[in-house]
């Protein structure tokens, strides 16, 4: 099983941000199970939260959004 410590929003029940969190993710497409891309920071801003999250591109033409991803234990 391979995983991805990757940087992604953080939101709150409602769907509103708040903030931004580090997860250990399994780094599988969640709609083929093929592996995913490679993570790249980019810049973002949203609800007057500014800084950096992860996103990628999956070789096999998938979209795998944040909330879809399987989280694997905290990050460190």
């Amino acid at each position: 099983m391979k995983t991805k410590k990757v940087t992604i929003p953080a939101r709150n029940s409602n769907g509103f941000m708040t903030g931004f969190k580090e997860v250990n993710a399994l780094w599988e497409c969640p709609t083929c199970g093929e592996e995913m891309g490679n993570p790249q920071l980019t810049q973002h801003a949203e609800d007057g939260f500014f800084g950096q999250i992860h996103t990628w591109e999956n070789p096999c033409g998938h979209i795998a959004h944040y909330k879809n991803l399987q989280i694997v234990g905290d990050a460190e």
